[in-house]
């Protein structure tokens, strides 16, 4: 007997519904806290009745175990991957709903552009499934849910569809919602896994750290014997982490490597260092005994089955690995990175050649190979607090080496400064990713990156020794409610004039650079949807890959450049160039530079040129290490003040301009004098921008407008006091106006276009424009014009419309675009009051209907006198009680309300019009 067979499901759903809707994130914990409480209490009583002594472990029969797989299933290793896509349940739930392909409630189960990140599938579901299935919370136990996804984690399609099918015909919508939360593992309660663990024990998150075993957790937090923080010294010693949770078998969670903080020395004068070189594989877990092996990925994932859980079963790594390990082994955790293996050209491949090591072909040009670096476990002793070295030495006399199926990683001793800069410098000319430099005294730390003295270097670490790539946005990915462009898609640009240009899609970066506001604020008007409006032919992208097609895209006239560092290039499928950066990070905003001022494909494809194998990447760093890379400092990224960040934007207005340093391109300017009062930081545009604009385009730059010359163009962004002083005196044109007009002479001049403009300049406009500065005869000819003019009318807030005038507005709208003069307002029933008697599925469909085209439904009879219509499914009411009600309800209204068969709802929805009221109409009351 289980604890999981006696709670219903819907408790669980319930309680987990009551967390989602709470926005108070210590509320959402409190919720947890007395629920773990009150199962606490139900768990003696269960334990009583089946008679289990309190002396007995748990084994996870009555553990908690039940309930945190479903708050956490993420972090659940108690079965193996579902495999189930969104799309593929979309599928499942279109045939068990029955619905047609092309139906709109099809299209949001299929969700081909749903990206789980971002959003709730499961809501999504459920508002399909919310109007058909009207079931009361169902008698489901906890442990028939648990076995139905043991099944879908353990079978195949066919398997899924069955468990699905059952659960639809016995659950309700908010179960079957829940389900499928638990299914994606995304249960969008906003609290993370170690706020819920630590919230049952204060070392909760440790534990995990070190072991993600759910299971474990549970039964040792039932017996009491997770230790608590004022059980343990004030000062533990380094390391000093809950190793008791280390078991053969069982995920540990990887040390991770912290960035190198600089000063060397200091780092030298502290402990003896040795250096490994940093592999580009997969960081694995070996674990070994009474003759069956387990692979565990860094995440916890067993891979078992691709690398051969035992060593009778033919062409996997275990195979041969298994032969290099000592006869009188009982038991082993070994810690290190699995490569591929080219076996012709006997070097490594990198992960970046389209290579996964977890699932190889059988073609035997490739083989896994594992390179160890630690030794973790040893014939049931756990050597985590054992010091690095003696790790190490240890391993040295256990294993042997066979090439392309296990080495040792060969650690060098660092002896001092100018050693180190030469063995990091043979590591980037060997075109490998980096080092890893590790304290000789330094214990093994399970999921600790910082303080456990494992330091990480890379090429890209330091100012100047790769290459910085100036590439163009092309395109942005919004964030999880839409409101903010969180990242860009980067391109690289083919100019042959500025009407004749390409671009080329190579990377995605995050938008964190410290003017992302204002960056963002300057390209939120320019951005074009891709669904609305799909980039041209010449916008090379990829648009089915996930990473690279973008929410929205932009013309590269109207886009800015950003400057790029990253630590190399690899293989993607996912943009145009087929190669991406790897790690880019945004070194800064080129506002400095034109838009047809980016990296070009030329220059692009130069850099990322192969060697003569054709095969491995090409590194990008430019220039040697120096003792002073290595010797100095690295300062964290502080957060800006308000201050810093003004400053920041005004860095760029202190620019001076060198003329000289500016080409004349076209003669757009030729004759003209142009003035450039202000630019625009909040658009991120300078003046010097503006200023070498003038000149590419053969004008003449004057520091102060010249009066009484019709020759000068006086040009401002910013509202300036410099602006506010030549008010009344000058025409002043906006800046975007005047970059429009470089780019096409023709652009005309309009009223809208002017900041402020003379009393001259104003009577003449008044001649073809109105005061809101539409013209009188032209015909707008975009949607953006027309916003524009909208936006400068000034409307009174105290106007209202009620209903009554909407409706008249409506049918004058639709009237005269119709042909006939009929009227086409697809709402017909504005104003209409209805009660819907019958309760049925399709009276529930019909009200969505008639509120869909603009009708109001009384949800009580309060107020009789608001009702005007009475809805009822007249194929199943009863007609003798329905009109001894109507007689008893509406005895004194009986001439005022309408009693309609709700098919007149169903059949105007189908004619896109209404109806004759009269033919649906019951006479008898």
């Amino acid at each position: 007997m289980e604890i999981a067979e006696k709670i219903n499901f819907s408790v669980i759903c319930s309680i987990l519904q009551k967390i989602k809707d709470t926005n108070n994130k210590e509320k959402k914990l409190r919720y947890i806290e007395e629920y773990y409480k009150s199962f606490c209490k139900y768990r003696e009583q269960f334990r009583l009745q089946n008679h289990i002594k309190p002396e007995v472990e748990e084994d996870g029969c009555s553990s908690f175990y039940c309930v945190l797989r479903c708050l956490i299933p993420g972090a659940d290793k108690g079965r193996p991957s579902y495999g189930f896509q969104i799309h593929s349940l979309g599928k499942v739930y279109m045939k068990i709903l029955q619905l047609g392909a092309n139906s709109r409630d099809a299209q949001i189960l299929e969700a081909r552009r749903f990206t789980p990140v971002y959003g709730d599938y499961a809501e999504k579901v459920y508002k399909v499934l919310k109007p058909r299935c009207k079931r009361e919370p169902s008698s489901f136990k906890l442990k028939e849910i648990h076995d139905m996804l043991d099944v879908i984690a353990k079978g195949d399609r066919s398997d899924a569809e069955k468990v699905l099918t059952q659960l639809s015909e016995r659950a309700s919508a908010v179960e079957q919602m829940w389900f499928i939360r638990l299914l994606l593992k995304a249960m969008h309660l906003s609290i993370t896994d170690h706020q819920i663990l630590n919230t049952l024990h204060e070392q909760g998150k440790a534990f995990m750290q070190s072991c993600q075993n759910l299971l474990m957790f549970c039964c040792k937090l039932a017996d009491n014997k997770l230790p608590s923080i004022s059980s343990r010294p004030l000062t533990p010693k380094l390391g000093e982490e809950n190793h008791s949770a280390i078991n053969i078998f069982e995920h540990i969670r990887p040390q991770l490597c912290e960035i190198f903080p600089g000063h060397i020395e200091t780092l030298m004068f502290q402990d003896v260092l040795y250096l490994e070189t940093k592999m580009d594989g997969e960081r694995f877990h070996i674990h070994y005994t009474e003759g069956n092996f387990k692979y565990f990925s860094r995440n916890g994932i067993d891979y078992s089955d691709s690398f051969g859980g035992s060593s009778v079963i033919p062409g996997k790594l275990t195979s041969r690995l298994h032969l290099l390990l000592p006869n009188d082994l009982e038991s082993i955790i070994l810690d290190g990175e699995m490569m591929v293996w080219d076996i012709n050209r006997k070097c490594y491949r990198e992960k970046s050649e389209n290579t996964d090591v977890k699932h190889l072909a059988d073609d035997r040009t490739w083989q896994p190979c594992f390179i160890v670096y630690d030794l973790l476990y040893f014939n049931g002793e756990i050597l985590l607090q054992w010091p690095y070295i003696k790790r190490v030495y240890k391993l040295s006399t256990i294993l042997k080496e066979e090439e392309g199926v296990l080495q040792l990683m060969k650690p060098q001793k660092i002896t001092e400064v100018e050693q180190f800069k030469n063995l990091f410098q043979n590591a980037l000319d060997k075109q490998q990713e980096g080092v890893v430099i590790k304290k000789q005294n330094a214990t093994y730390r399970p999921g600790i990156r910082n303080g456990g003295g494992w330091y990480k270097l890379k090429a890209d670490y330091f100012d100047g020794l790769t290459t910085e790539f100036d590439l163009l946005i092309i395109g942005g990915f919004y964030n999880r409610r839409r409101t903010f462009t969180e990242s860009f898609l980067l391109g690289v640009l083919k100019y042959t004039n500025e009407k004749e240009y390409e671009v080329w899609s190579v990377a995605k970066v995050n938008n964190n650079i410290t003017q992302r506001i204002t960056l963002s604020n300057l390209l939120k008007s320019r951005w074009r949807l891709v669904e609305e409006e799909p980039p041209p032919m010449w916008f090379h992208y990829e648009q089915g890959h996930s990473d690279g097609r973008p929410d929205v895209w932009i013309d590269p006239v109207e886009s800015v450049i950003l400057q790029i560092k990253a630590t190399d290039l690899n293989h993607s499928p996912a943009f145009a160039l087929k190669m991406t950066l790897h790690f880019p990070r945004i070194q800064c905003w080129r506002n400095d530079k034109l838009w047809n001022e980016c990296l070009t494909l030329d220059e692009y494809q130069q850099i990322r040129q192969q060697n003569s194998m054709g095969k491995s990447i090409r590194k990008i760093v430019k220039r040697q290490v120096s003792l002073e890379d290595l010797m100095a400092s690295r300062v964290k990224r502080k957060k800006m003040t308000a201050a810093q960040k003004r400053k920041l934007g005004l860095l760029s207005y202190e620019k001076k301009f060198d003329v000289n340093q500016v080409q004349k391109e076209t003669d757009v300017l030729g004759g003209f004098s142009v003035c450039i009062l202000s630019a625009s930081i909040k658009q991120g545009i300078t003046p010097e921008y503006l200023k070498k604009m003038v000149i590419q385009h053969g004008g003449k730059l004057v520091e102060n407008p010249l009066p009484d010359n019709a020759n000068c163009i006086v040009v401002a962004g910013d509202k300036t006091y410099r602006v506010q002083s030549c008010a009344e005196k000058y025409d002043i044109v906006t800046m975007d106006w005047f970059i429009k007009f470089c780019g096409n002479p023709q652009h005309p001049l309009r009223p809208l276009d002017m900041v402020v403009m003379t009393q001259t300049l104003r009577q003449s406009f008044s001649q073809f424009y109105d005061k809101y500065g539409d013209h009188y005869t032209e015909l707008l000819t975009s949607t953006k014009e027309l916003k524009r003019i909208t936006d400068h009318m000034e409307v009174d807030a105290n106007e209202t419309l009620n209903d009554k005038d909407i409706k008249e507005l409506e049918n004058t709208i639709y009237s005269s675009g119709s042909m006939d003069g009929e009227n086409k307002s697809p709402n017909f029933y504005r104003l209409q009051n209805a009660y819907f008697y019958s309760s049925d599925a399709e009276t529930s469909y019909t009200q969505l209907l008639f509120e869909w085209h603009g009708g109001q439904v009384v949800k009580n009879l309060v107020n009789l006198q608001e009702i005007h219509l009475i809805f009822v499914n007249t194929a199943i009411v009863d007609k003798n009680i329905l009109n001894d009600w109507l007689k008893t309800t509406f005895s004194d209204l009986s001439c005022n309300v309408r009693v309609v068969n709700i098919k007149w709802i169903l059949h105007s929805h189908k004619e896109r019009k209404l109806l004759d009221i009269q033919e649906y109409t019951w006479h008898d009351f």
